[in-house]
């Protein structure tokens, strides 16, 4: 706006309006032109300008302002954290391409910390989770300048969420521990307390620690009772029916699968009410309650395809269905759910578990080279994801055992250890 421009200068100038007109307009009529309410002509500017030591040109750039463009920054990354709290995650692709406010040089430690989590919680949305935990780990270091706890705990706790979900266990308990401390020393409490005790309580299970995970589990229900909140509820009854069903503690899993199913209803989670269903599914074949397992399970699949999740979700309730059909000797079944998944495009350890499962049903009915073929198959894709076979190994050992080839059980003995 030239009327504001022409102010601009004159403040830079140190002159007052008094001095600027002087000889040239009334103080008045300048006044009026930098309120925009008149145009001035070509010959006013141009003795404006020579009184102001610059160019008519200079009258019409934009000159940024610094202060109002930081604000506005500042303003930005505040919407985009709250759209992250409440999981808004469309809207805050577009102010997560701005990659221009990633170096922006007026920035403190506290709003570069906050800008870091915001990209690194995206990333996670995305489960692109090598690119969030970088995020996460440099939104640490600038909320640990600038001393503001209660946020840069909640980095540290995005940050072992991260490596929980690439099985990075033990640098995810290494994080969480630290978060831990923290968050005892200073006495913070509320909703990053409760989710820094659920992954902690998580990553405590994934190390087969059950005893300690429930322990860590337990609090956080218990804070939500005194707090009167709900919040992550099924993710931490599903992780007690988890832990509860490793101990063959049946009673206490179910009901803690029950009271997770019913806070996933509530909040419409279908990824994990499906999950639920399957959990239950496997508690229940465990049992040996087949029909109440084959209802579960088969829910389970039914609401995953519904929602159109990811194959690997499917994969793993079929599998777990599949097996529940071979401990019946329904073979035919149990086959055809085995074929279908390898079937699929998707390879992981699901794959792996139908080519094991078709190779006990062949071993069953006596067709022993297509159970070895199978078997070959389960440790081939194994060995491809970087996980253990040795399980498989003895099975083939057993094979070759039940059969005289005792060479090739002996050799097949020795890739257990």
């Amino acid at each position: 706006m030239l009327g504001q421009r022409i102010k601009e200068l004159r403040k830079e100038a140190k002159l007052t309006q008094q001095d600027l007109s002087k000889g040239i307009i009334t103080r008045s009529y300048l006044s009026q032109i930098e309120q925009g309410l008149v145009q001035p002509s070509f010959d006013v500017l141009e003795k404006l300008s020579k009184k102001l030591h610059c160019s008519v040109d200079d009258f019409f750039k934009t000159v940024e302002n610094k202060d109002l463009l930081l604000s506005q920054v500042k303003k930005e990354i505040k919407t985009a954290e709250n759209q992250i709290n409440s999981n808004s995650f469309e809207k805050v692709e577009m102010f997560v391409q701005k990659k221009e406010y990633l170096t922006h040089e007026e920035l403190n430690s506290y709003d570069k910390g906050i800008l870091l989590w915001v990209h690194g919680k995206y990333y996670e949305y995305k489960k692109d989770y090598n690119h969030a935990m970088t995020f996460f780990e440099d939104s640490v270091t600038e909320l640990e300048n600038s001393q503001h706890t209660s946020e840069m705990l909640r980095s540290l706790d995005s940050l072992g969420y991260a490596h929980i979900q690439v099985n990075n266990n033990e640098k995810a308990l290494h994080t969480l521990n630290k978060a831990y401390r923290i968050m005892i020393y200073d006495q913070i409490s509320g909703m990053v307390r409760i989710s820094i005790l659920v992954n902690l309580g998580v990553v405590h299970g994934k190390l087969n620690e059950y005893y300690s995970a429930i322990n860590f589990l337990q609090e956080a229900s218990d804070l939500n009772d005194n707090m009167g909140t709900y919040y992550k509820s099924g993710e931490i009854f599903m992780a007690m029916g988890i832990c509860n069903m490793q101990l063959k503690r049946y009673k206490e899993a179910k009901k803690a699968y029950e009271r997770a199913l019913k806070f996933f209803k509530l909040s419409e989670n279908k990824h994990h009410e499906a999950g639920t269903y399957t959990n239950l599914g496997i508690l229940f074949s465990y049992q040996e309650e087949y029909n109440q397992a084959d209802l579960y399970l088969r829910t389970a699949i039914n609401i995953y395809k519904s929602v159109q999740t990811e194959e690997s979700r499917i994969m793993n309730a079929q599998v777990e269905l599949a097996r529940v059909h071979y401990l019946q000797e329904e073979y035919d079944q149990a086959s055809s759910l085995c074929h279908d998944i390898l079937e699929k495009n998707d390879v992981n350890k699901h794959t792996a578990q139908a080519f094991e499962l078709l190779g006990d049903i062949h071993y069953r009915l006596s067709d022993i080279d297509i159970s070895l073929k199978n078997y070959d198959g389960a440790k081939k894709v194994l060995l491809s994801q970087s996980m253990s076979c040795h399980h498989v190994c003895k099975k083939v050992a057993d094979v070759y055992f039940s059969i005289g080839d005792y060479q090739k059980a002996s050799d097949s003995y020795k890739e257990c250890f």
